[in-house]
């Protein structure tokens, strides 16, 4: 009867510490979405003397921090325009719904410039 017991609470326990480093780094993240945007993203930060510290579809952001003074944080975004997602673009940092003009022919109302 323990062993019973045992086994399928030592199954649970290995699932879930799966998923306890299941998640990437923000590198990782950008990689993932263009190889070297990572590396690039990362250059941007340290340039200013800060890190990545998440990336999102249409921003990422840069904590830099220093000896007895509060960490601080940039919220850098990607070019408008850029696609994050199906029918979706990024617009001031959010991924947002792409505007059609449905008209002839198909034309976008993009909010890049």
């Amino acid at each position: 009867m323990i062993r019973m017991v045992i086994l399928p609470i030592s199954v649970v326990l290995l699932a879930a510490s799966g998923y306890l480093h299941a998640a990437k780094n923000p590198k990782d993240d950008a990689d993932g979405c263009y190889p070297g945007l990572g590396d690039y993203i990362r250059r941007v930060c340290s340039s200013s003397g800060a890190t990545l510290t998440r990336f999102s579809a249409c921003s990422y952001t840069c904590e830099k921090k220093e000896i007895n003074v509060p960490s601080s944080w940039t919220e850098r975004n990607l070019p408008d325009g850029l696609p994050c997602g199906r029918c979706r673009e990024c617009c001031g940092g959010r991924c947002t719904r792409i505007q059609f003009n449905l008209q002839n022919p198909l034309t976008l109302k993009s909010c890049a410039k």
